[in-house]
């Protein structure tokens, strides 16, 4: 999903959320169920293309959504971090030289997407990021705490 603000007369602005048609995001059905569980109703919906991709676009008024555009935004968010999670835990359990986790992990076939995703979840924590370089959010995990973890959830043995 993406968001716009724009501004728009005397202290008031427009929220566009725009979601692809194809290959939906992780916040999306989320974000969708919110609206319809908070009856935030659209004042025009409609289709768009950016940078090549279609997307359904929702526009309401910023003073409509008030307080709720704080509630989507976290959401988006957080999503976002989860996939930053599971990419660095996949990352950090591909490049182990670690025989049992290596071997762990083939051997768990389709269904490391599954663990992977969980970890990410209770992983999920401020402690987990950190600014990079760049200044731009960075996921900040400890690869043995990874690898312990991946081990102690696949085997259901304790790793300490």
């Amino acid at each position: 999903m993406r968001i716009r603000v724009e501004p728009k007369d005397f202290f008031m602005y427009a929220v566009f959320l725009a979601f692809k048609k194809e290959g939906a995001e992780p916040e999306d059905a989320a974000v969708k169920a919110y609206l319809e569980q908070h009856e935030l109703v659209p004042k025009m919906q409609g289709t768009d293309t950016v940078e090549g991709e279609e997307l359904d676009v929702l526009y309401f008024g910023g003073c409509y959504l008030g307080r709720h555009l704080g509630v989507i935004e976290e959401m988006q968010r957080k999503a976002v971090e989860r996939e930053m999670l599971a990419e660095e835990i996949e990352g950090l359990l591909r490049q182990s030289t670690d025989p049992e986790t290596r071997r762990t992990s083939v051997a768990l076939g389709p269904g490391m997407d599954a663990l992977v995703l969980g970890m990410a979840e209770d992983l999920h924590d401020d402690s987990s990021f950190g600014p990079g370089d760049d200044g731009y959010l960075k996921v900040t995990l400890e690869p043995e705490v990874v690898r312990r973890m991946f081990l102690e959830r696949a085997t259901g043995a304790d790793r300490d």
